[in-house]
């Protein structure tokens, strides 16, 4: 009876043991069947990457932050001249080359601004990239001699020779050869009023429609440009001396005058003669101005020597680059601001 149970007890706990080693086989065999079967943290995914966005080529910065506006999202906008280098001396790096042949979309001022990028546009175009020429599409105002004052119905000092001489004509032969004012960025009414056909262009140049992006920034440029002309409405006689003849869209709108300017020339590329000098400096006496707004370009030395005889102020505006600017509305604004400042 003993020896009988046990070994029936003996038969028990052995039939519980391989029950306990089948359950255990089958769990270790589940858990490989699902890996995902232990904790959460082996959970794995793989989120798909975003689609890489076309490049749209600027050249400046300050057109560059219009188009950005415009593009946003959509795609991936490339500066090429450096803020504080002067447009008019920029030559393009091979990598520069490329940059501009690789994009989907490339813009570019115009009215040789840019003219070392010239040659390098012209054959990205033949080779069937799309170029845009801001200045094609607004109404591009002429080249005015700041400093003939011929028609004022009074002479100053210097201002016969500075017209005559072989200085003046060398001064000035780059406006003989590029009668129209290239700096259509200073108005944002000029800029507005390129928009429609660069949205177009850049929408077809993308394949995406810009229609509600271009709506929002030509908002943005119509209340811009009322703030300025509100802010210079209340500048009775707003005369300006500059450093280059570069204000030219910026005064038609608001209702100034460039006085004088100690290159008249458009580009930064020519330079003051000292009968010229002589010339600022009586001007400045003459209109009783006491600011001479400098800029890229301006030979420092020169616009010193003007203000310390003149006893005017040295102000400097940035034109050409950003800046410390976000943005073209922010850019704007600080020039306006400055200038108008300054004046009262």
């Amino acid at each position: 009876m003993t020896t009988s149970r046990h070994a029936r007890t003996a038969a028990l706990f052995a039939s519980l043991s391989l029950a306990a080693l089948g359950l255990s086989c089958s769990n270790d065999d589940a858990a490989n069947s699902n890996p995902t079967a232990g904790t959460a943290d082996s959970v794995v995914t793989t989120a798909a990457s975003a689609p890489e966005l076309p490049t749209v080529v600027v050249t400046y910065s300050v057109l560059a932050a219009v188009v950005s506006e415009l593009v946003e999202g959509v795609a991936n906008v490339v500066t090429l001249i450096p803020d504080g280098q002067d447009p008019h001396e920029f030559e393009p790096s091979a990598k520069d080359l490329e940059t501009i042949n690789n994009a989907a979309f490339v813009v570019a001022n115009g009215l040789d601004l840019e003219e070392g990028l010239d040659e390098a546009l012209a054959n990205a175009q033949q080779a069937g990239v799309n170029v845009f020429y801001v200045a094609d599409h607004v109404t591009v105002l002429d080249i005015v001699d700041v400093n003939d004052h011929s028609d004022h119905g009074h002479v100053h000092r210097g201002a016969d020779a500075s017209h005559s001489d072989d200085e003046h004509s060398d001064e000035h032969s780059d406006e003989h050869d590029h009668s129209q004012d290239p700096h259509v960025w200073l108005s944002p009414h000029t800029v507005r009023e390129a928009l429609p056909a660069l949205a177009k262009a850049a929408s077809d140049a993308l394949e995406v429609d810009l229609a509600a992006a271009q709506l929002a920034l030509d908002d943005k440029l119509v209340a811009l440009d009322t703030e300025l002309l509100s802010l210079f409405s209340a500048i009775d006689n707003c005369q300006l001396v500059t450093g280059h003849n570069e204000l030219g869209y910026f005064v038609d709108r608001y209702g100034c005058t460039v006085v004088a300017a100690i290159i008249s020339s458009t580009s930064t590329n020519a330079e003051a003669s000292a009968r010229n000098t002589e010339f600022i400096i009586d001007v400045i006496n003459t209109h009783g101005a006491k600011v001479i707004f400098t800029s890229l370009g301006t030979n420092p030395k020169v616009a010193e020597q003007v203000a310390k005889e003149a006893d005017a102020q040295l102000v400097t505006i940035s034109t050409h680059f950003l800046g410390t600017s976000n943005d073209y509305v922010a850019f704007m604004r600080t020039l306006g601001t400055t200038i108008a400042t300054s004046l009262s």
